[in-house]
């Protein structure tokens, strides 16, 4: 029996990997491994010939396990495993470890430990085993349990543990069912085994009746067994497994949590069980329930714990029961309760940064410094809050807890940031932007693009209206993973960061001809003379200089091809901004779609023989969904020629609330001299969420991304496999199935690549992966290295029935890589 314990134990390891390296230095295990080979599954045995097994396994890792998701390999190894990072370089079988694991690896893989997983209720004996010897053999840790003990059920059953027995008559396979309707000798042993295992009577006869009788008693026992409180008086006289019996009931629930096939059952019993005992009700003033997740209702009074701990600023404890409610079924199972906790997670990891950058800031001296703080590290919280409230736009209904765990974060944010900004504020009054040694954006045209158009490459300018300096962090990584090369740099915005303003600085020629002068009472760009402030206008300005070797496009032409192919194109984007002024609610949603188009722009335009690619935005932005009171300044009395959310310019007053710079401090050509700017992040309109006329790090310091086609020497072949349940084809019973994604490469470490997963049927999008760690916040991409596998949660519209398909495809060419065929059955 222990024998096919441990068999079932590696092979767990084993079902979401591609291999299992098994160390063995006692030689202990071997004749069980080999004993493990099957069609699909491999074992090469070291013991034999370390070189030639190496060499077979290396054959078969490569030329026969990419062409088949169901090839696994087992290498059994009669050495110690390697414990320190220099031996581990030297082990010649780690490279098999790539997607893969290792045996044993952790403290439940220790011989004893896995004979106490086996038999439980037997710990006190096996413990006496084991100081008498380190290896007691299979048989004698058997004849513990006594081999005539229930005979029907387990033969009947095909089980040899107690837990096998249990899990058998909860959740029996269609072979253990048809055993259980049609011989009625088995409940005789259930009852005695009932009795002498976990000292509970049944009642119920029928099988249906007694297996809602069972489900009851095991849920109902794991929770009271983990509950810190007494126990009601309500439910003294439910049936209640014994406490000796603890040990198996909790590792019995784990695994009907754990399997995937039998989630809605477990979901629709436990649903039951809480109901008809009217546990929510009872125990709806608590907030300390234990530390397992049985029933639906307890992930609220986790949830409140969290919360707790986060306010009182115990940032581990919070992280703890976020870690622990990530693995939990109902945040698997339910959308509302993941996004909830992906919440949760990024309000820790918000928190955390917030601590360890503060450190970082206060030793900042200089402007110059804090841009550089900025551009490395700082926009990584900026980052954290936007997929916050992104993932705070998706829920459907912000509930209390919710709301409250949002607040506190955002407003830990924000007067963080607003730290950050008067310091920032300050340094440019000290010192002046004038003294910023970086890239400047009235400069960028003919320090990044006129070189490359000059040395007759053909050349894609991207305007990009709005692309924080953060999200261009995100775009770069994509790219590379598009197989370009990529590099960012900082640069300053031209200030004001008006967008008519900002894009004029972008042309050519624009530090020279660029000038703002009054027009009919407002101050308007101008380019050599003439009005610059549409973009008509400056297509006409790039004509004039670059005449029909250049042309413009905006990023729907490409995608539809409807452009001219010059040798200089340039691109414009404003989804982004148009996203922020017009629908703040929903920007946060947008942004991942206009960044995805970006990235099929770049390799169409790559498809269509363009080599190099220059990137820059206008401006950045901020975005905030929470007002904070006192950020709400009146306009000062004054001729005012500009007058923006954040800044005016002409003349006139000025007071505490305002920063005033002149012409020559923000470097531009302009006929009024006079500007200035609201300080923190305050606004002339009460409840602006989307804003970027104004001083502050997110909105100056844009982005300049240089990429170009990598020029690739050996094409890398990856495979990427999606399978349901191990097949390609099958139906689902739930609207939120499990789907497995694997991939393959040639070589043993490539690059990270980006994996686009949709359902769709009739050309409509009826799936998407639902929202977990495994999925990119920003871009809704699953993130894969060559070589891993994976499971992720489809979340399949709730009005859809009938036939579908998944689709794995590239993000950047819209290449189907993989495809699932499937159809819903629901229950």
């Amino acid at each position: 029996m222990i024998k096919k314990f441990i068999q079932n134990y590696l092979l767990a390891k084993l079902s979401n990997k591609n291999s299992l390296l098994i160390y063995d230095p006692n030689v202990f295990y071997k004749k069980l491994v080999l004993e493990m080979e099957t069609e699909d599954i491999k074992v090469f045995d070291a013991s034999k010939n370390v070189v030639k097994s190496r060499e077979d396994a290396l054959e078969y890792w490569v030329n026969e396990m990419p062409f088949s998701s169901n090839k696994k390999l087992i290498m059994y190894i009669p050495f110690s495993k390697k414990e320190e990072v220099d031996e581990i370089t030297l082990d010649p079988f780690i490279i098999f470890s790539s997607g893969g694991d290792i045996f044993p690896d952790q403290a439940a893989d220790n011989y004893k430990e896995l004979c106490i997983a086996a038999l439980p209720d037997k710990a006190e004996k096996i413990e006496e085993f084991f100081k008498q010897e380190d290896f007691p053999s299979f048989e004698a840790i058997d004849a513990l349990k006594g081999g005539n003990e229930f005979p029907k059920l387990k033969s009947g059953l095909a089980a040899e543990s107690d837990l096998e027995i249990l899990m058998a008559i909860l959740a029996p396979s269609s072979r253990q069912l048809d055993f259980l309707k049609k011989d009625k000798t088995w409940y005789k042993e259930l009852i005695q085994f009932t009795k002498t295992v976990l000292e509970v009577n049944i009642q119920s006869k029928k099988l249906q009746e007694l297996q809602d009788e069972m489900w009851l008693m095991v849920l109902f026992s794991e929770f009271v067994h983990d509950l810190p409180l007494e126990l009601p008086k309500e439910l003294k006289q439910v049936s209640l497994s014994s406490k000796k019996s603890e040990s198996l009931i909790k590792k019995l629930c784990k695994q009907l949590r754990n399997r995937k096939d039998i989630e809605e059952l477990y979901i629709n019993q436990a649903n039951r069980i809480s109901e008809q005992l009217s546990l929510q009700n009872i125990f709806k003033k608590e907030t300390r329930l234990g530390k397992i997740n049985t029933f639906a209702f307890e992930d609220t009074s986790f949830y409140n714990e969290f919360k707790n701990y986060l306010i009182k600023g115990n940032t581990k404890e919070a992280i703890g029961i976020v870690n622990q409610s990530f693995e939990s079924i109902w945040t698997s199972y339910d959308d509302t309760r993941r996004t909830s906790w992906l919440i949760a997670k990024k309000a820790c990891e918000i928190i955390e940064l917030i601590t360890v950058m503060n450190i970082d800031f206060k030793n900042l001296k200089s402007l110059n410094e804090i841009v550089q703080w900025y551009a490395s590290k700082g926009y990584l919280l900026d980052t954290l809050h936007r997929e916050l409230d992104k993932n705070i736009a998706e829920l459907i209904d912000v509930n209390k807890e919710v709301k409250e765990v949002h607040k506190y974060v955002v407003d830990a944010y924000l007067s963080y940031m607003e730290m950050v900004q008067k310091k920032f504020l300050s340094q440019i009054e000290s010192e002046s932007l004038q003294s910023l040694s970086m890239l400047r954006n009235i400069n960028l045209f003919d320090e990044k693009v006129e070189p490359l158009i000059k040395s007759g490459k053909k050349t894609v300018y991207f305007l990009a209206d709005a692309l924080r300096y953060e999200l261009a962090a995100q775009l770069e990584k994509r790219l590379g993973r598009a197989a370009f090369n990529v590099k960012l740099e900082q640069s300053l915005a031209y200030i004001p960061t008006v967008t008519k303003f900002a894009m004029a600085a972008l042309m050519p020629d624009a530090s020279k001809k660029l000038e703002l002068k009054i027009k009919g009472k407002k101050l308007e760009p101008f380019l050599n003379g003439n009005l610059a402030e549409t973009r008509d206008a400056r297509i006409k300005y790039t004509q004039n200089i670059l005449g029909d070797k250049a042309s413009w496009a905006w990023e729907k032409d490409i995608l539809s091809g409807k452009y001219v192919n010059t040798d200089v194109l340039f691109v414009t984007t404003t989804e982004i901004d148009q996203a922020g002024e017009n629908a703040p609610d929903n920007a946060q949603l947008l942004i991942e779609q206009s960044l995805n188009k970006i990235l099929k722009v770049s390799s169409k335009l790559r498809d269509a023989g363009y080599e190099e690619f220059v990137l820059a935005a206008d401006h950045g932005f901020v975005l905030v969904d929470q007002y904070k009171p006192g950020n709400k300044s009146d306009k000062p009395l004054g001729d005012w020629f500009l007058t923006k959310s954040r800044c005016v310019a002409g003349k006139g007053a000025s007071n505490e609330n305002h920063l005033e710079l002149n012409a020559s401090d923000i470097g531009v050509n302009s006929e009024v001299n006079q500007f200035l700017f609201l300080k923190n992040y305050a606004t002339y309109e009460r409840g602006k969420q989307f804003f970027h006329e104004g001083l502050s790090l997110q909105e100056i310091i844009t982005p300049c991304l240089t990429y170009s086609p990598q020029v690739t020497i050996k094409k890398e072949e990856v495979t990427v496999n999606l399978t349901y349940k191990g097949k390609t084809t099958g139906s689902i019973t739930t609207r939120r199935p499990s789907i497995e994604l694997a991939t393959f490469s040639d070589v043993l470490f490539g690059k990270t690549i980006d994996v686009a997963i949709e359902a769709v049927a009739n050309e409509k999008v009826v799936g998407i992966p639902a929202i977990s760690e495994k999925v990119n916040a920003t871009t809704g991409y699953i993130d894969l290295e060559p070589g891993e596998a994976l499971k992720f949660t489809l979340a399949m519209d709730d009005d859809f029935e009938g036939e579908f398909i998944v689709y794995a495809k590239s993000p950047s060419t819209g290449l189907i890589l993989s495809e699932l065929k499937l159809e819903t059955d629901y229950l």
